[in-house]
């Protein structure tokens, strides 16, 4: 999958395989899916070309850029927003009162 990409679009930066935190039962989780930020074209046109290709189940890209490929047997598409790793400061300090007034 990789390699037909590259062939096809141009140099990619992965930024995301097997490691990380993604939705449950995600192919990253399998070795089947990759995230990465095409260097040579835009990130709507790379995953245009993603959509094209046999091998290739699912396409997504987010807003920052990043383009998501895998190779599950369903065709799925999307265009998401990438969720902070991190709680917003009210939540995160919800978390922490619940988390002092518990121990």
């Amino acid at each position: 999958m990789i390699a037909d990409l590259i062939s096809k679009i141009g140099p990619i930066q992965i930024t995301s395989t097997c490691g990380g935190r993604h939705a449950r039962n995600s192919q990253h989780y399998r070795g089947k899916a990759i995230d990465f930020r095409p260097l040579a074209t835009s990130p709507r046109k790379a995953a245009a070309v993603a959509r094209s290709l046999n091998n290739i189940g699912g396409v997504g890209t987010y807003s920052n850029g990043i383009v998501h490929a895998d190779v599950g047997e369903l065709q799925h598409a999307w265009y998401g927003h990438k969720r902070s790793r991190y709680a917003s400061a009210s939540k995160r300090s919800r978390y922490a009162k619940f988390a002092r007034s518990s121990n």
